[in-house]
């Protein structure tokens, strides 16, 4: 099994099998300040893994309109393409 823990997508890491790429957010629980991974999806592939992280990370964002919403979508986008690109 392997693992892109790359420093960039923090805190999200994908694990990879044969069967397919998952998706998991590192958490530190705030009371013990423990760290613990949880589940965000599984994925077919490495663009679907991508985009999990993505809507995962639009899921946390606190926006008032639909232009404030695809504004951030298009600035979490073109962040993850920079890694991929570099």
């Amino acid at each position: 099994m392997n693992h892109i823990k790359d420093p960039k997508l923090k805190p999200y890491f994908i694990q990879i099998d044969e069967y397919n790429y998952s998706v998991f957010k590192t958490i530190t629980a705030t009371e013990s300040g423990k760290e613990y991974d949880s589940v965000v999806g599984h994925c077919r592939n490495l663009d679907g893994a991508l985009k999990c992280i993505l809507n995962d990370t639009m899921r946390n964002k606190v926006v008032d309109t639909v232009k404030e919403y695809l504004i951030e979508y298009e600035n979490v986008t073109n962040k993850l393409n920079q890694i991929i690109n570099q």
